[in-house]
């Protein structure tokens, strides 16, 4: 299930496939043993028939059966084929034959697997010739990705699905892909990895003060893709006083209460909230901790601001790569 699992993740091939296979010849060939530096050495035709001998045998050993499910295998390569930029020698790669129905026919607790899996037992369990985004569309699956989304940090990685979600545009059910960059400097070179390795567009969420990363990311940006700078600060800069409010005083009830004017400044947001705890004893403020506090608080309509609407709209009229 774990070979299955990171085979299926949202993933460049050339890492997920090469791992899996290494890992799996590493482990259960048993003549001649070899290295991963030697396994990489072998061309992808005998590197794919190995492996798919290897990986059949132990699922008809481990289920006493072996399920042709050509067409799952079909409809995972095509979508290979339309989300990255392959490569012939990963095209053939991951041209693969494997039994997954059996594995997937094992799972006994699907509620707490990976989104990834979840998403092919709801296909195997699907009619016949289903398409692939309206199962996404009914379970709110994730997968076929069509967009990703680019941001910053943690608060943008907790927040912005659920807005996007409140505003009437599921990521899940869309098959848009949050990716958390880790910094404003790291935004840059993930998109640059990014556009080189997808075919799908790519939204890049910046705060306003990332001039400099936004004007290296437009020197290369694709067609396909936009790039957004958050006009009033960062992300916390653009949440509504009342949720903040409401937030703070759901969670700290018993030892203070705050108001809006408690957060009219023209100070960034971050700064206003961390003098704010330290002034009513709450402890160090944590842009990751409020922001799953927010998250468990976003209830209306009016907790989506202008500019969160603004965004959210820029994502979902970004053009999607058709899958069917």
């Amino acid at each position: 299930m774990l070979a299955l699992d990171r085979l299926t993740r949202f993933k460049f091939p050339e890492i997920s496939f090469y791992r899996v296979i290494s890992d799996v010849l590493c482990k259960h060939l048993l003549e001649p043993k070899l290295t991963k530096s030697q396994i990489f050495d072998l061309d992808t035709d005998n590197l794919k028939s190995i492996f798919e001998i290897i990986w059949n045998s132990s699922v008809k050993k481990l289920c006493n059966s072996v399920c042709n499910n050509t067409s799952l295998n079909e409809l995972l390569k095509k979508e290979l084929m339309i989300t990255y930029n392959l490569s012939d020698e990963l095209k053939n790669l991951t041209d693969i034959n494997i039994d997954i129905v059996s594995i997937l026919d094992l799972i006994k607790d699907i509620d707490n697997c990976p989104i990834n899996i979840k998403r092919l037992y709801a296909l195997k369990n699907s009619a016949k010739n289903s398409s692939p985004v309206l199962v996404r569309e009914k379970f709110g699956l994730r997968f076929p990705v069509e967009k990703i989304v680019l941001c910053e940090g943690i608060t943008e990685e907790i927040l912005l699905p659920v807005f996007s979600k409140l505003a009437g545009f599921d990521f899940d059910k869309k098959g848009v892909k949050l990716i958390s960059a880790g910094g404003k400097n790291q935004v840059a070179k993930l998109y640059c990895e990014l556009k080189d390795e997808l075919n799908i567009p790519i939204f890049i969420l910046l705060d306003a003060d990332a001039i400099e990363i936004a004007s290296k990311i437009n020197s290369v940006l694709r067609s396909i893709d936009k790039l957004y700078l958050i006009k009033h600060g960062e992300f916390e800069d653009i949440f509504s006083l009342n949720l903040i409010k409401r937030t703070i005083n759901k969670r700290y009830k018993n030892i203070c209460e705050c108001s809006i004017a408690d957060f009219k400044s023209d100070k960034p947001m971050t700064r206003i909230l961390t003098e704010f705890f330290r002034i009513h004893e709450l402890g160090d403020f944590q842009k990751a901790e409020f922001a799953k506090e927010i998250k468990a608080n976003i209830k209306y309509k009016t907790d989506l601001t202008d500019e969160i609407l603004y965004i959210v709209n820029e994502i979902e009229k970004l053009s999607a790569v058709c899958i069917k």
